[in-house]
């Protein structure tokens, strides 16, 4: 029989694109220099020749694409999209493999981290245009959400994503870069329309909602906090999926921001989101905070429509999961379900590994004047949360 005459690397990637067991023993090492050893052996296994040096180049190169306007060619099984890239005008999606591994970290990035520290994907690891995911879907449909978790921030979210992690059935997409990727593209792409816009947005986390046991059947997925303001977007392209929003008190909220910032509360990192000219940069950090977290109530605000949207007020937690947000969007919770979820929420939900402590009474008291008083100019705000959350 004669071999084909592509380079012995190229044939043994193929080998292993479609051997989801040898792609999984391929996986589990750490060392790279196990790692290499092991695909020399597993190659000469099929008769392929691989030397050190080829394999250590192969890990430093450029991704190669799975595929491009010219070639169909997929991701298989196992691999899901971890990061994105600007090339010119078109968004290209990184891949990695994570075979059957759930997500179950606070955040995304954390759940993919180690996997994309793996010498197997250091080597293996792929790229496509976002449009081949229309294809590559057709052939692995993802789980349809059951659920959008929108968010103040610092608000509770990271309890309620842990918390459904907590049960096997459910898949938790928790502040995905991809996502956010997709929901910003109109920096790089202003002549995106609406409908390819939302069809992007279904594609990313259609590829993302994969089940990888047959465990899993109920996909939820906590977006980040300035994604309110893209609510259009997301009820364009998936009309039917509810979704809640959760909020707390304002002077906890910027105690907590003013403590340890997040990217949005940073002037000049993603301003263009909110609409702030040059002038808000200048602001005091406490009013700069402040105007951030009106922008994300507000956006949500516009978008509120009784039935489709629940609000959630932080001091309803844990309780409120299983009570309300559940019911909401409509998945079943047994007895065992609410245990594991209840288990997990006395964690601190950033940090699982210590246990939870109640931190409202602290926050308001090393509140600061200058907090308080940017705090005013939202309660009117907070007010009507709660008036359109009771019902008033």
């Amino acid at each position: 029989m004669t071999r084909s005459k592509a380079p012995a690397f190229e044939q043994f990637r193929a080998l292993v694109e479609r051997d989801p067991p040898l792609q999984e023993q391929l996986y589990r090492p750490d060392d790279p220099a196990v790692f290499v050893a092991l695909v020399i052996e597993r190659a000469r296994d099929h008769g392929l020749d691989l030397g050190v040096e080829e394999l250590a180049t192969a890990m430093e190169a450029k991704r190669p694409a799975f595929a491009d306007e010219n070639d169909a060619r997929l991701p298989p099984p196992g691999w899901l999209p971890v990061q994105t890239r600007w090339r010119g005008q078109k968004l290209d999606v990184d891949w990695a493999y994570l075979g059957s591994r759930r997500l179950c970290k606070p955040f995304f990035e954390e759940s993919v981290g180690s996997g994309l520290s793996k010498p197997f994907n250091r080597l293996f690891g792929c790229s496509t245009p976002i449009e081949a995911l229309s294809g590559w879907l057709r052939d692995h449909p993802g789980l349809q959400p059951d659920g959008f978790i929108f968010h103040m921030s610092r608000c509770g979210s990271t309890l309620v994503s842990q918390m459904l992690a907590a049960v096997p059935r459910n898949i938790v997409i928790s502040e995905a870069g991809p996502i956010d990727a997709v929901v910003r593209a109109r920096r790089n792409r202003p002549d995106l329309c609406d409908a390819q816009h939302a069809a992007w947005l279904r594609w990313i986390i259609g590829a993302l909602g994969q089940a990888r046991s047959r465990q899993e059947r109920h996909l939820f997925v906590k977006l980040d906090s300035w994604h309110t303001l893209a609510l259009p977007l997301f009820r364009r392209a998936f009309p039917n999926v509810p979704w809640i929003f959760l909020y707390r008190d304002p002077v906890e909220v910027l105690v907590s921001q003013l403590k340890r910032r997040g990217m949005h509360m940073v002037p000049g990192l993603i301003d263009d989101v909110f609409g702030f000219d040059a002038s808000q940069a200048s602001l005091p950090p406490e009013l700069y905070c402040a105007q951030v977290l009106e922008r994300i109530c507000d956006g949500m605000l516009q978008e509120y429509a009784p039935g489709r949207a629940l609000l959630v007020e932080y001091r309803q937690l844990p309780a409120a999961l299983w009570t309300d947000v559940l019911p909401h969007f409509g998945v079943p919770c047994t007895e065992h379900d609410r245990a594991a979820m209840a288990a997990a929420a006395r964690y601190d939900a950033k940090q699982p590994e210590l246990p939870f402590i109640n931190d409202t009474s602290a926050k308001r008291n090393v509140a600061t004047d200058a907090v308080r008083s940017a705090a005013r100019t939202l309660s009117g705000l907070h007010a009507r949360l709660e008036a359109v959350r009771l019902g008033g």
